[in-house]
């Protein structure tokens, strides 16, 4: 079933969003900065491309979700930036306390599994595999039969 050209990763986020909000967790945006249009503060950035942006209401001002992206106010180090996060750079929602969330396969290069543009965190020395959030991995299990 075609899709034509809809992205389903805001209608995911804006679940999760609600379901954090439910459940009083804080929401870590992870952000591919290399994808076109992003707008975040660079030197925050790490240095494998990626940011993680607390998406937190105490954290955020004028926070937007639209099927062309994330639109907020954050302040970092007490300064004031407009952060602009295209649809195609969320790589990944998550909140802080659990790391339970959805990373967007979508965002990923196929052939490599790797993210598009981003090098592997482990070789880039920016993050140790102990800080990633581990993606879960699902299987089909049948019942047994007893007779």
């Amino acid at each position: 079933m075609p899709n034509h050209g809809l992205s389903k990763v805001p209608f995911l986020v804006k679940g999760l969003l609600d379901w954090m909000a439910e459940a009083n967790l804080t929401p870590y945006l992870i952000v591919n900065t290399r994808v076109e249009g992003v707008s975040v503060p660079e030197a925050f950035a790490q240095p494998d491309g990626t940011i993680t942006l607390n998406i937190g209401g105490d954290a955020v001002r004028g926070f937007q979700l639209e099927s062309e992206g994330i639109y907020f106010s954050s302040r970092f180090q007490g300064n004031a930036y407009s952060i602009v996060v295209p649809t195609a750079a969320i790589l990944g929602l998550v909140s802080r306390e659990t790391a339970e969330g959805l990373w967007f396969s979508e965002h990923v290069n196929p052939s490599s599994g790797e993210q598009d543009d981003l090098s592997e965190p482990e070789k880039s020395g920016a993050r140790s595999s102990d800080d990633m959030p581990v993606k879960p991995k699902l299987s089909l299990v049948t019942p047994i039969k007893k007779d």
